[in-house]
């Protein structure tokens, strides 16, 4: 008699594993193994090169002159604003805040 019920719960796990294969096979019609690569989550860094090259093309917010790189600051009503080496002395004075 056990070994009627060993061989019972083997058939209902086995006819368990058919209907799991075949209701996930139907979720994915058209899908197979194989299947495109994902793509990569490398990012290229061209853009930022040529950011960093026009970053001398940018004007002053306070003095409107080309001096090179800006540092950019939150004001107090929450614009942002570049500035350059020569203007960082009115961003300490107004205590703004660095970006």
């Amino acid at each position: 008699m056990s070994e009627m019920v060993v061989a019972a719960v083997v058939m209902i796990v086995l006819a368990g594993a058919a209907v799991y294969a075949v209701s996930r096979s139907r979720m994915n019609p058209g899908k197979t193994e194989t299947a495109k690569p994902a793509r990569s989550n490398v990012i290229s860094m061209e853009g930022h090169r040529r950011a960093k090259q026009n970053a001398t093309e940018q004007l002053c917010s306070s003095c409107r002159k080309k001096n090179g790189k800006l540092i950019f600051y939150a004001q107090d009503d929450g614009s942002v604003v570049g500035l350059c080496k020569d203007c960082k002395a009115k961003a300490k004075k107004r205590d703004m805040l660095p970006l």
